[in-house]
C-alpha cells in the first residue's frame, strides 16, 4: 500500500460489505473472504469514493489487477449490486459513473439511427422522380429529435469536455442532414478522396467524444469499448432541418 494512501473510513467499508452482501460482488463468485477494491486505481483517483469502490474476494481482485477483468466489467457488476438492492434509497439515481456510460451508449446508438436515416433519405432522394419521399423524411425527422435528447441527456451527465464534444458530434450529423435536405449536389455526387476524408472527419469527432467521456470517467481510452450500443425512451425535443421548409411537411 502506498504511503499517501488512507485507510478506508469504517462506516464506507461497512457500506461496501452490505452492498455486496458480504460477498464477492462478481456473481458467478460470491466467495469469502473479502478485500475492497477501487475500481479506477488509488493513484489516480486518489480518494474513497463510493461509486468507485466494490468488495471482491482475493482472487476475483488479483484477476482484475492483472486485467483478466476490465474495468468497464467492474463498473457492470457494481451497477448489477445496485439494481439488486431492494432497500436503495433511490433506484432511480444510478453511480454518476454508470448513469455517464450508459448516456454514451444511447447516445452512440442514436446517432447510428440517425446515420441510417439520413443515408436512407439520400438514396431515396436519388431514386425517386418526385422529389422527397415523405416516410424518409419522417424517419429522418424522428432519427434526428431522439438524437438531440440523447446529446442533451449526455451532456448534462458529462462535464463540459463532453458536452462540448457530443454536440460538436451532433452538428456534422446536423450539416450533414441540413445538406440532403437543402437538396445540396455535393450531397449526392462526392468523389472517392471526399468521400474517405467526411468519413475520417466523422470518425475523429467520435474519438474526441471518446476520449472526453473517458477522462470524466477517470479511465485510460482503452478501458472503455469505443462503441456499444444502447436504447432507452425518452421526451422529444423537435428539431428543423434544411431551410426549404421540408421540416413541416406531414402528408
Amino acid at each position: 500500500m502506498a504511503t499517501n494512501r488512507t485507510k478506508v473510513p469504517r462506516p464506507l467499508a461497512r457500506q461496501l460489505l452490505v452492498e455486496a452482501g458480504h460477498r464477492c460482488a462478481i456473481p458467478t463468485c460470491r466467495a469469502t473472504p473479502l478485500e475492497i477494491a477501487h475500481i479506477v486505481p488509488w493513484h489516480r483517483v486518489q480518494r474513497h469514493d463510493f461509486h468507485n469502490m466494490i468488495v471482491l474476494c482475493p482472487n476475483c481482485h488479483t484477476r482484475f489487477d492483472r486485467g483478466d477483468i476490465d474495468r468497464q466489467a467492474m463498473f457492470r457488476y457494481k451497477e448489477l449490486l445496485r439494481l439488486s438492492d431492494p432497500n436503495r434509497v433511490a433506484p432511480e439515481d444510478p453511480s454518476p459513473r454508470a448513469g455517464l456510460i450508459r448516456a454514451y451508449r444511447l447516445f452512440q446508438n442514436e446517432m447510428t439511427r440517425w446515420h441510417k436515416s439520413i443515408s436512407d433519405l439520400v438514396a431515396a432522394v436519388v431514386l425517386s422522380s418526385t422529389g422527397f419521399p415523405i416516410e424518409n423524411l419522417r424517419r429522418c425527422r424522428s432519427a434526428a429529435s431522439v438524437a438531440r435528447a440523447a446529446t442533451d441527456k449526455l451532456g448534462e451527465l458529462g462535464d463540459e469536455g463532453v458536452a462540448e464534444a457530443a454536440n460538436h458530434v451532433f452538428d456534422w450529423f446536423r450539416h450533414w442532414a441540413d445538406d440532403v435536405f437543402d437538396l445540396k449536389p455535393s450531397v449526392f455526387s462526392r468523389s472517392g478522396d471526399d468521400y474517405e476524408e467526411w468519413k475520417q472527419e466523422r470518425f475523429m469527432a467520435f474519438v474526441v467524444l471518446h476520449e472526453e467521456v473517458c477522462a470524466a470517467l477517470d479511465l485510460d481510452p482503452t478501458e472503455l469499448d469505443f462503441f456499444e450500443a444502447e436504447r432507452d425512451g425518452q421526451e422529444l425535443p423537435q428539431v428543423s432541418l434544411g431551410t426549404r421548409g421540408l421540416w413541416e411537411t406531414d402528408e
